[in-house]
């Protein structure tokens, strides 16, 4: 993205955010950790406690995932303007939520209900995955919001062509997977290891794609 000598007190490099960004993630994923001791106790059976410790992992995947799919975005601008810089901060408050409603999602996730009977169970896996749409939401904008006209590179324009296509689907996918939570009484916990396969596989076909414009 070009520069504007006109708007420059309203423009920031993208390598300056980087850092702010950075330790935003890092605290999220530290707060992760800090909540896993309050939601294990002895009483606990085997079972019970290696899904937790599962869910723990796989949440702390899905942070990392979000980190490198948003920050990749960033590396694309080499300016941010103010719709750019709104997305992000609006990104780095979002994850500050996720580790309080992942351990919410851990005490209580496991309780049925429907968009009829509402049960604490119901409505902590909907705010969960709710934060995660609307960071879903803020990356395709994002994307989005850098059109291939402001990328001067031609590979930037291939990359970021895929990344918004690929981003698109797993937002379908966030989608399908909320809509069940509220109106379906067995789609409980599951989406919680379902999201990172999702997201992988937005990953995945990135990649490939980058591998076929390196390889031409």
């Amino acid at each position: 993205m070009t520069f504007n000598r006109s708007l420059r007190h309203h423009t920031l490099r993208g390598n300056a955010l980087l850092p702010l960004f950075d330790g935003i993630f890092a605290v999220a994923l530290t707060l992760l950790a800090f909540n896993v001791p309050d939601m294990l106790n002895q009483s606990m059976g085997a079972s019970l406690l290696m899904e937790c410790l599962l869910a723990y992992g796989v949440s702390a995947l899905v942070v990392m995932l979000y980190w490198f799919k948003l920050r990749r975005l960033i590396g694309l601008c080499r300016y941010l303007h103010l719709p750019q810089m709104a997305l992000v901060a609006q990104a780095m408050l979002t994850i500050c939520l996720y580790p309080k409603l992942a351990s919410l999602v851990l005490l209580y996730g496991h309780e049925s209900g429907t968009w009829f009977a509402l049960t604490r169970g119901q409505l902590s896996n909907t705010a969960f995955l709710l934060v995660l749409f609307l960071f879903d939401a803020i990356c395709l904008l994002f994307g989005l919001s850098i059109t291939a006209r402001h990328c001067n590179r031609k590979g930037s324009r291939l990359i970021l062509r895929q990344v918004t296509r690929a981003q698109s689907l797993g937002f379908v996918f966030l989608a399908g997977m909320a809509l069940l939570e509220l109106f379906t009484p067995w789609f409980n916990r599951q989406y919680v290891f379902l999201i990172p396969l999702v997201l992988l596989a937005e990953e995945f076909a990135v990649a490939r794609e980058y591998s076929n414009i390196q390889s031409s």
